[in-house]
């Protein structure tokens, strides 16, 4: 399955042309929230679907193939080379974030009665089935049903933290992601930046808080090399693309990894030796946020 069908079935609703609120039913409603529907948005959300879940694949019914109990054969796949994590927060936000470099950020609610989730974006809402169960080694699955012949499954990726706001993919830890439209000047390329440093701090605090026995930068490229222990710079000529992308240009993009080089040789570090090099790591890329953001 392609990446287009793949962001199709799963919440492309930022790219799709028209305005308003599409039902499973297909029926419409005008654009806009409510004064009702802001005000569900504001109310406490369910504990099982806050968290980070990355898709892990397709189903599809195969129409005309029956089982014996005469329930429809679903035909797997598995999730797309573009892989993607969605994240939902109890402030009633969600972000998505694929390894392409493709970001959105929304609004969802969930509705106890009907078992469905609303996701908004780009002033569009669909409404989705959500069922939910457990994999073998007891981390959570969530099954989104767009049709009764299309679903997507989501395994858990991180579990929801005590403050909301230190998850690295929390929107205000990854406005860095986001093209700005029209030039940006020092302070702004420096601000880009020092989010996005911020965001690393807190791949590495949240590995710590979770007791992750692994860390993947697989949806964070960018310029940060981790070492045990240490933080570096990647070579200029290995910029990934997609950190390159987030920029006005890739003029103010190398800026942008000038001034972090030129920290790293010029600034004062102070030295960690914890034995824990996740955390060392992350204090040194706290200290290095402080210290640039002084200069």
């Amino acid at each position: 399955m392609t990446s287009l069908k793949l962001f199709i079935l799963f919440m492309m609703i930022t790219m799709m042309q028209h305005h308003g609120i599409i039902y499973r039913t297909g029926s419409r409603r005008p654009a806009g929230p409510t004064r009702k529907s802001m005000e569900d948005f504001a109310k406490p959300k369910p504990a099982h679907m806050l968290g980070t879940w990355r898709i892990s694949g397709v189903s599809i019914t195969n129409d005309g193939v029956v089982q014996p109990d005469g329930q429809p054969v679903r035909q797997y796949e598995a999730g797309d080379k573009h892989n993607i994590l969605i994240s939902f927060f109890p402030d009633s936000t969600f972000t998505r974030v694929a390894t392409n470099g493709e970001y959105t950020t929304g609004q969802w609610d969930f509705d106890t009665a009907a078992h469905t989730v609303f996701l908004t974006s780009n002033r569009r809402t669909e409404e989705v089935g959500v069922f939910f169960s457990f994999a073998d080694n007891g981390l959570r699955l969530i099954n989104f049903e767009f049709s009764p012949k299309q679903s997507v499954s989501l395994t858990e990726y991180g579990s929801k933290l005590s403050r909301y706001q230190d998850d690295p993919y929390f929107a205000g830890n990854n406005w860095w992601r986001v093209k700005p439209s029209a030039p940006e000047n020092e302070a702004q390329i420096r601000a880009r930046l020092l989010n996005y440093l911020s965001h690393m701090a807190y791949i590495l605090k949240s590995a710590q808080i979770r007791e992750q026995d692994y860390i993947s930068m697989e949806f964070s490229q960018g310029i940060v090399k981790l070492y045990n222990v240490g933080v570096g710079v990647v070579k200029k000529d290995k910029i990934p693309a997609n950190w390159l992308g987030s920029f006005y240009s890739a003029k103010e993009a190398h800026k942008a990894y000038d001034m972090f080089e030129d920290y790293l040789f010029t600034g004062k570090h102070k030295r960690y030796e914890s034995g824990n090099w996740v955390r060392d790591d992350h204090n040194i890329l706290v200290d290095i946020q402080n210290g640039m953001k002084q200069k």
